[in-house]
């Protein structure tokens, strides 16, 4: 992926006795004990004195405390657009960055109405110009290049890393994402809705494969030497309910690169082609992959068994719902005759 995608959760027990305020932005720090060097997860907790997240960035945890709902939020990532238009966050939003596909259609009218800051991360400068009082995005927006902790608490700026972010993330971290977005915005009872609605058709999906043998499937992100693909990832949960297994879970980081040897041992009898926007060279990936000597062999390659999805269509938000109907629709067509 475009983004440096990685971290570990946060052990729930960092929670107890985690509250209060420091620094311009409500935020203090810790060592997470026993935590990778690895970005960003999140925790929320209310109290009386307002909504506590914890934030664990390059393995120290911070805890940032939201006295009252931020009101000129900017996304910097195109899948907590999404999420935060979802819970109806759009008036409360100055920008937005980082739109790897075209917004949903549902979406179209309000996103028109928010400020679009860059294609990828704005400058410091820009982001400032905005003046927000939050930000959320790609774990990655937070790091020494972009938008670190210090520069954010110098200006005044709470802030939130999405869980599904993590290393083994599944759905649940792409619902706690969503309940933690509603209490820092103070719309829980929006937020419960839209996971009540996505439990309900991921749901009905899981009743109709359940009972049938996981299909092999091979993530394909990019990469021509040797390719990028999706292992211990959020994308990896999403095929297992549709009645797959990735043939990288359980390879260590959740966004790895590997070797084309390693994908024809393997021998999926599914490719997922992922593709960013409308600019990406999605043609020129299906070519690889369908002429590829090495890959001629492979049960996918044969039996011509290749979908393209979205970037955002496996990232963390509404969209997981179609992602999930549409991959177990093909994985398995009797179940959907």
């Amino acid at each position: 992926m475009r983004q440096t995608i990685g971290a570990w959760l946060l052990l729930a027990a960092m929670l107890v006795g985690m509250s209060g305020c420091g620094g311009a932005s409500g935020a203090s720090a810790s060592t997470a004990a026993g935590a990778s060097a690895a970005p960003g997860v999140s925790a929320a907790s209310e109290a009386g004195d307002g909504v506590t997240v914890v934030n664990e960035l390059d393995g120290t945890a911070y805890t940032v405390t939201f006295p009252e709902a931020p009101s000129r939020a900017v996304s910097l990532s195109g899948f907590t657009t999404e999420m935060m238009l979802a819970l109806g966050l759009e008036d409360r939003m100055v920008g937005t960055a980082y739109q790897d596909n075209e917004i949903l259609p549902a979406y179209r009218e309000a996103y028109a109405r928010i400020e679009v800051l860059s294609d990828r991360n704005p400058s410091r400068e820009v982001l400032l110009a905005a003046e927000p009082d939050f930000i959320t995005g790609w774990a990655s927006a937070f790091d020494e290049s972009n938008f670190p902790v210090d520069f954010l608490e110098r200006n005044g700026i709470r802030y939130f890393v999405p869980r599904s972010e993590a290393a083994g993330a599944g759905i649940e971290a792409v619902y706690e994402d969503f309940r933690q977005l509603g209490a820092i915005f103070r719309v829980e009872d929006r937020a419960e809705a839209v996971i009540a609605g996505m439990q309900a058709k991921i749901g009905a999906v899981e009743e109709k494969v359940q009972n049938l043998e996981p299909v092999r499937v091979f993530v394909y992100d990019s990469g021509e030497d040797a390719p990028f693909t999706a292992g211990d990832a959020l994308p990896s949960d999403l095929i297992r309910l549709a009645g797959g297994e990735n043939i990288f879970e359980g390879d260590g980081e959740n966004w790895i690169t590997v070797q084309w040897e390693t994908v024809v041992e393997r021998d999926p009898e599914w490719i997922v082609v992922m593709q960013y926007n409308v600019s990406d060279d999605v043609e020129g990936k299906l070519e690889l992959l369908t002429t590829h000597p090495a890959l001629q062999q492979v049960d996918a390659i044969r039996n011509g068994r290749i979908m393209v999805l979205g970037l955002s269509d496996l990232l963390a938000g509404v969209r997981n719902v179609t992602a999930v109907e549409t991959m177990a629709a093909q994985f398995h067509p009797e179940a959907f005759a």
